[in-house]
């Protein structure tokens, strides 16, 4: 396809539909501003007026919709980019935090549907129900006090920095080695109500290295019905040295981390923000078993990685055209396709051809941990 310059009516993303999952750049720049978006199954790009993202702030969520505030009436809904489909959802009282995410805890045809947005800064919560809320409900977490480690493998508490959704659940990692639980009350009350927050422990998986530093970003992910994390390992403080990608699913039995070594037809994307989906990977045109990692770290490239989690190599890619994309205001963000809703309200993926690895991995070496 190309790059092609700006199209002004939303049915030429519709027309995209098939291309997800896509890369967006948003340049942000009212009353015309831009996105450009790079398809990944054929490296094309091209840039679009959409009028559904003007005036108004969005986020991404894993299951392919996008929640939207206007920005002036603080009106939210949720918005299908390949159908132009709305679900309408009540008025925010206030602006969305300045750095936050959003996940969708069910189906949006479960009447026990969830929409929750989690503050990156702060250990904030905005919750509200899709079907028949009435308002959005707030709660703040209390995690202690943030004091420093006296070592690098001492425990710390920490802020929401990656979240997943699995069977109506949101886990995230409250420390190293601490996963954390919230559950949500639902009937007989009108409302959600967060019901409760619990934890249990669960080792986080490391690498074996010489090397006096490790970084690791981590990312949770929902991937047929079950719960994943994908690990970066990076060697000291080199962001273009990836040592190794490591893909694990929770074995919730043995409260362990067990690797995958094939993720059968499946593709992860993740990217800024600890963004972690799922992918179909044949129908989508993505190679089977691999994680797609959006992150730029040097900038003023439109470049993304790509790791084969069975042959462990690695590629670059992007588009073709990249010299004549400006740069974008934002870091991009994923695009993935909108599952129908009988097939993500009923999981009907077949993970049938995933292959764990029960070996346990070993802590080694000096390590630092953090989350973009």
């Amino acid at each position: 396809m190309g790059f092609k310059y700006p199209a002004d009516d939303l049915s030429s993303l519709a027309t995209s539909a098939s291309s997800f999952p896509l890369l967006v750049y948003d340049y942000d720049e009212e009353p015309d501003s831009t996105q450009t978006v790079i398809s990944v199954a054929d490296r094309s790009s091209r840039t679009y007026h959409v009028p559904e993202l003007r005036s108004c702030r969005y986020l991404e969520t894993p299951s392919g919709l996008l929640l939207m505030v206007n920005s002036a009436s603080l009106q939210s809904s949720l918005w299908n980019p390949q159908t132009g489909e709305r679900i309408a959802l009540p008025p925010m009282d206030k602006a969305l935090p300045e750095h936050c995410e959003c996940l969708l805890s069910d189906a949006v045809s479960s009447p026990n549907c969830i929409v929750l947005i989690y503050d990156l800064g702060q250990p904030d919560l905005l919750f509200c129900k899709v079907n028949g809320g009435s308002a959005w409900a707030s709660h703040s977490c209390d995690f202690g006090p943030r004091a420093v480690p006296v070592s690098p493998s001492a425990p710390k508490p920490m802020d929401f920095t990656t979240m997943a959704a699995v069977q109506g659940k949101f886990y995230y990692i409250k420390s190293r080695d601490v996963i954390g639980v919230l559950s949500f009350a639902h009937q007989p009350e009108p409302e959600p109500r967060l019901e409760e927050i619990t934890t249990f422990d669960a080792t986080m998986p490391t690498i074996k290295s010489d090397a006096p530093l490790v970084l690791t970003i981590r990312f949770l992910l929902e991937s047929c019905n079950e719960l994943f994390l994908v690990c970066l390992f990076l060697v000291s403080t080199n962001f273009e040295r990836i040592e190794e990608v490591g893909s694990y699913r929770m074995d919730f039995a043995r409260r362990e981390w067990c690797k995958v070594t094939d993720i059968g037809d499946r593709a992860f994307l993740v990217g800024p923000g600890n963004f972690g989906a799922s992918c179909a990977a044949a129908e989508h045109g993505l190679k089977r078993g691999c994680v797609y990692f959006s992150y730029d770290f040097l900038g003023g490239t439109f470049n993304y990685h790509i790791f084969d989690l069975v042959e462990g190599t690695r590629e670059i890619a992007g588009p073709p055209t990249q010299g004549t994309i400006p740069v974008a205001c934002r870091e991009p963000f994923w695009m993935v396709p909108v599952l129908p809703q009988s097939f993500f309200f009923f999981f009907g993926v077949n993970c049938e051809d995933c292959i764990y690895d029960h070996e346990a991995t070993g802590l080694s070496g000096n390590w630092e941990w953090y989350s973009l």
